[in-house]
């Protein structure tokens, strides 16, 4: 009888959390729309540096390696060390070459949750949902074991105009990225998610 109580209460306390589940880290690549840069991210071995995982040993971040196209082939023009321990969920590449990145493997909205980096490798601009949002918008948001829910599910990003970046919110809004500058917008309420 005392096992059988356990075994409830444990179920009954597991249905109440939301946990996470998170396919395994994997390389990724992007072309902009013309062809004209393709970016191509390695994944890091930093398992420590995320969050859930402290005491997990520490490594290399992940990479990010340019290619353009020189009229022949491409040919790759910089390498450089992303913010993410594993890597970026979500990648962008615009017109220019810059490279977006979107949230950290297995950490939707903890630590750096937007990341822009120029052609060169330099970053452009990074924020932390903290940095994006209003304290009390920021409460809002889902939340699970490991993740802040702050973009839609599906479809989230659109690269608007070779300049403007969309991030649809889970809040029902919608966040206009300069991805030159990194400067943006947030307008409530005007995004296409519903909850």
């Amino acid at each position: 009888m005392k096992r059988l109580f356990v075994t409830v209460a444990l179920l009954m306390f597991a249905s109440g959390v939301n946990a996470d589940s998170t396919r395994a880290p994997r390389s990724m690549g992007k072309a902009n729309e013309n062809g004209s840069f393709v970016v191509h991210v390695t994944p890091g071995t930093s398992m420590g540096d995320v969050f859930g995982y402290s005491g997990r040993e520490k490594g290399p971040y992940a990479v990010a390696e340019w290619y353009k196209y020189d009229g022949d082939g491409y040919t790759m023009v910089s390498r450089t060390t992303l913010l993410n321990p594993i890597a970026p969920q979500q990648i962008e590449v615009t017109e220019g070459g810059n490279l977006i990145t979107l949230d950290n493997w297995h950490n939707r909205g903890i630590g750096v949750a937007l990341a822009i980096y120029s052609p060169d490798g330099r970053i452009v601009k990074q924020y932390t949902l903290q940095e994006l949002y209003r304290p009390r918008d920021l409460k809002r948001i889902r939340t699970s074991i490991s993740s802040i829910h702050w973009r839609c599910d599906g479809f989230s990003t659109v690269l608007d105009t070779p300049r403007k970046l969309w991030i649809e919110d889970s809040l029902g809004g919608r966040f206009i990225v300069d991805v030159e500058t990194g400067q943006f917008d947030y307008l409530a309420g005007s995004g296409s998610c519903r909850r």
